[in-house]
């Protein structure tokens, strides 16, 4: 069976029979879709070297990633607009 490497909530690696469902960039400390057209357009661009991958969305907000702004629009919203009573973002870790 297939292993995959999943990027958990405290920051460390994750051996996983179930691929991840989100992508990000370790270097940039942002998170997205696997679809992403903006990450995929930057894998021939030495993006791939920093991919890192999460099972859920909130291991990657909880290891400090942010959502991307092309394909996680209103996440992205969320995230930029600052704490306003929310608490799924921490705001003290900006973009890197």
């Amino acid at each position: 069976m297939k292993k995959y490497k999943l990027l958990a909530a405290d920051g460390t690696t994750v051996i996983s029979e179930t691929p991840g469902t989100l992508g990000g960039n370790s270097k940039a400390g942002i998170y997205g879709r696997l679809d992403c057209s903006a990450a995929n357009g930057a894998l021939s661009k030495g993006y791939a070297d920093h991919r890192v991958f999460f099972a859920i969305e909130q291991d990657a907000i909880s290891a400090g990633y942010r959502p991307c702004g092309r394909c996680m629009i209103s996440q992205y919203k969320d995230w930029k607009s600052g704490p306003d009573g929310k608490t799924d973002y921490p705001w003290k870790t900006l973009p890197r």
